[in-house]
């Protein structure tokens, strides 16, 4: 049977190819030929696919000519304008069609795009939901790819209880749809709702337990749940499944460097490497491994590596600042973690890191410069916050204390910025402050306890 299907698809593509090259001669000698609707279709979809947009708009007017009440021309011309940018006039043929073609949920889908291109979502939701009603002899598949873009526009507009909805449904027809299932958990991830997210997966799972994608994705859920053990565990059911799936031996990694256990996330780095080849992310976060380890001259390798093969990524300037800066060089430190902070300027971070390598070497003014900038990115940013107040507390202890007493919310901070302030009050000679700061401090531990 698979036999004979073969033999007709070849068949098909000889055909084809001959009346492609019949059509190409007859634009070549300036003539004109008969072709069947369905050939110039065909003609006209070979020509949108191969991206030559110009030979399809040719052809799409050629065809108008043979068959001026063929809609689907109209529609293809539609199509063509929609990935051009042309969306206007896209909008005016499809307005037209829908007139007089109501049940073609091309039509829709083709609308559905346009308007997502214009931002307006709702309009595309509206044209989406039309499409698959309009679509009942569509095949599962291509349902499928409709419920998907009509998941993406509900994500657009934040409704992710919808998205999930239609997700679902694309994953109850197609257990192995790899988008569907990444999507999912990202939308679980937007609502923050992690336990709901982990009861589906562990649901699909029971389903499903060969989907190294969805124990991937269920070590997703656990480690932004701080759930490392579980990470780990799920992390490495998705490797048992598929040995050679390269995110899961990454993000593996990554969870190892959570823990401390250093060199298992090497062993997941290098894994990575040996599956894609030298990456420049994975190299700098295999350095960063070695440096946690001090091994300065093995995390500095592999740093230089990552920095050569992008020298636009930060991490591996930072990395390489930060190694100097260890090693006593502040000044050629401050040169790659100035570089580290050019790249990635919104990053608090590298703005702390950048200002203790200033302030080592005696440049005070930039120093508070960066860490003013580092609060202002990230208010509630407790290291910086407590080295600014030990800045000004060398030339003036008052404006140290005002700049903590002025924190909206100084309770909500890490007790190291309280416990700054139990020293600039006693410091300043406000003692009483000083203890009964302290005391609440000590009672909020007990409490924890």
């Amino acid at each position: 049977m698979f036999d004979d299907e073969d033999e007709d698809d070849e068949l098909f593509d000889a055909h084809f190819h001959a009346e492609l090259e019949r059509y190409e001669k007859m634009i070549r000698n300036k003539e004109s030929y008969y072709f069947d609707p369905e050939i110039l279709e065909q003609i006209i979809d070979h020509f949108i696919v191969k991206n030559q947009i110009k030979n399809a708009l040719n052809a799409i007017d050629f065809a108008k000519e043979q068959y001026p009440t063929h809609l689907v021309f109209d529609l293809r011309k539609a199509q063509v304008f929609s990935t051009t940018g042309q969306l206007r006039e896209s909008l005016l043929i499809l307005q037209a069609l829908e007139k007089t073609d109501s049940l073609n949920p091309e039509i829709y889908i083709t609308k559905a795009s346009v308007f997502s291109q214009l931002r307006d979502h709702e309009k595309a939701i509206k044209y989406f939901e039309k499409a698959l009603e309009a679509s009942a002899e569509f095949d599962g598949d291509e349902m499928d790819d409709i419920r998907f873009d009509l998941a993406l526009e509900y994500e657009n507009v934040q409704d992710y209880a919808s998205a999930i909805r239609e997700l679902t449904r694309i994953l109850e027809n197609s257990p192995g749809n790899e988008a569907a299932i990444y999507e999912i958990a990202y939308c679980y991830e937007r609502t923050g709702n992690f336990d709901q997210c982990i009861e589906f997966y562990n649901k699909y799972i029971d389903n499903n337990p060969y989907s190294f994608t969805a124990w991937y994705n269920l070590g997703n859920i656990y480690f932004l749940k701080n759930n490392i053990e579980k990470a780990i565990w799920a992390y490495d059911y998705a490797i048992v499944i598929n040995e050679e799936f390269s995110s899961a031996h990454f993000n593996l990694g990554n969870t190892y460097m959570q823990t401390g256990a250093y060199e298992k996330a090497i062993e997941s780095y290098r894994r990575c490497i040996e599956i894609d080849g030298e990456e420049a992310l994975t190299l700098s976060y295999m350095a960063e491994a070695y440096e946690r380890l001090e091994r300065y001259d093995e995390a500095l390798f592999y740093y230089e590596k990552s920095k050569e093969l992008n020298a636009e990524l930060a991490e591996p300037w930072i990395g390489i600042g930060i190694i100097k800066d260890v090693r006593g060089f502040h000044a050629e430190a401050l040169a790659f973690i100035s570089h580290a902070v050019n790249i990635q300027p919104e990053n608090a971070n590298y703005r702390l890191v950048y200002a203790e390598c200033l302030y080592k070497n005696n440049k005070i003014e930039e120093a508070e410069h960066q860490l003013e900038t580092a609060i202002e990115l990230d208010p509630d940013y407790s290291d910086a916050l407590v080295l600014l107040a030990a800045i000004y507390e060398e030339t003036d202890v008052e404006k140290a204390i005002l700049l903590l007493e002025s924190l909206p919310d100084i309770n909500k901070l890490e007790s190291k910025v309280r416990l700054s302030l139990v020293g600039l009050y006693y410091k300043a000679g406000r003692v009483s402050d000083s203890l009964l700061l302290f005391s609440d401090e000590m009672k909020k531990r007990q409490v924890c306890r």
